[in-house]
């Protein structure tokens, strides 16, 4: 019976360890067996308090962890001391391909401002990998001068680097400030106030602002009349009288105006047409100039011609017109003559 029972509680320990280390392997070294993706960053700053093994996040979000922590100058060939992390994350994780450096998802992400950063984890000292976006203008990349061996995420400051640049910016501001001239300048300006307010005559001020006071009050009762008085009813009936001829005006002249932009296109139009007869016209001037000038050389010709009968008509017309002219005055001075003729001359009997 005792041997049965020595059985049993071996049989129930080996059966509990053989449980043990598979809950083990499950929960916990099963990670050793998974394929992570290695990426690199450079950090131009201490890295104290992140160790190899530590957490990484993408917003708060484990996505893998610190594989390697070196010196760059003990990977590379260059001069530049930046700190080297190598981190391993799980390629899943994001929707492009994290171990291909040159694929266009992974160069879209980094150009977007993906960035990594030294977060600090509480109050520990304990440091952890943050992973987020930020501004690429203001985060651009550290400098490199050689290939990364895997793919490269810029990182950039810690907040708690940031914050002790800007204190350190401030305390060196108040270096440079005059303290000392500082407080002589207030104690000045102090002492000029206390002057001022020393003499200013507060009841004088006190009578001037009540006489103001009254001021306002008679005008704002002023106004109050006038507005309620007769004149200034009669003004705004007017004025509304005159508003409303206004419109009346406008709209009489609505119509002729709608007439006149109706009629706009029609006379456009025969604008448009006078123009183009007057081009045709302009177009024929040449040749109506080049006939005229044929017809006038052919009556030089033909006046050059007949100069000569030309010149004995122009006699044979004017010998015409004396004897006319003759005729005219022999019938007013002997109109008998002109109806009977001449006398007979005179027989020679009569002159002896």
């Amino acid at each position: 019976m005792q041997k049965l029972s020595y059985f049993k509680i071996g049989l129930f320990v080996i059966a509990a360890s053989i449980i043990a280390v598979i809950g083990v392997i499950l929960l916990g070294v099963g990670s050793v067996f998974q394929n992570n993706a290695l990426i690199e960053t450079y950090v131009d700053e201490s890295v104290q308090g992140l160790d190899v093994g530590s957490a990484v996040k993408f917003r708060g979000v484990p996505i893998g962890k610190v594989e390697k922590i070196s010196l760059t100058s003990a990977e590379y060939s260059t001069r530049k001391r930046y700190v080297l992390v190598r981190i391993g994350i799980a390629p899943a994780m994001f929707q492009f391909a994290v171990a291909v450096p040159n694929q266009a998802g992974f160069k879209l992400e980094v150009e977007r401002g993906l960035r990594l950063r030294l977060a600090a984890q509480g109050l520990t000292g304990v440091a952890y990998i943050e992973a987020d976006y930020a501004d690429p203008q203001r985060n651009p990349a550290l400098e490199i001068d050689w290939q990364p061996h895997y793919p490269y995420v810029p990182s950039t400051r810690s907040r708690i680097t940031q914050l002790s640049e800007s204190l350190e910016k401030i305390l060196r501001s108040l270096e440079n400030v005059d303290i000392g001239r500082l407080v002589d300048g207030m104690e000045k300006s102090l002492a000029i106030i206390t002057k001022v307010v020393e003499g200013v005559k507060f009841d004088k001020v006190s009578g001037e602002a009540v006489a103001f006071l009254s001021e306002v009050r008679e005008t704002n009762r002023q106004l109050k009349e006038l507005v309620g008085g007769q004149e200034f009813k009669t003004a705004a009936s007017d004025a509304a009288a005159a508003a409303k001829g206004a419109r009346a005006i406008i709209s009489s002249a609505e119509k002729p105006m709608q007439q006149l932009l109706a009629d706009l296109p029609q006379a456009s139009e025969s604008m448009t047409r006078l123009i183009k007869r007057l081009d045709a016209l302009s177009g024929d001037l040449p040749e109506s100039n080049a006939q005229l000038r044929q017809s006038l050389r052919r009556l030089n010709r033909m006046l050059a011609s007949q100069q000569n009968e030309i010149q004995n008509t122009v006699e044979n017309i004017r010998m015409i017109t004396e004897n006319v002219k003759e005729l005219s005055e022999d019938s007013k001075r002997f109109p008998a003559q002109a109806i009977f003729g001449a006398p007979p001359p005179p027989s020679g009997a009569v002159s002896k």
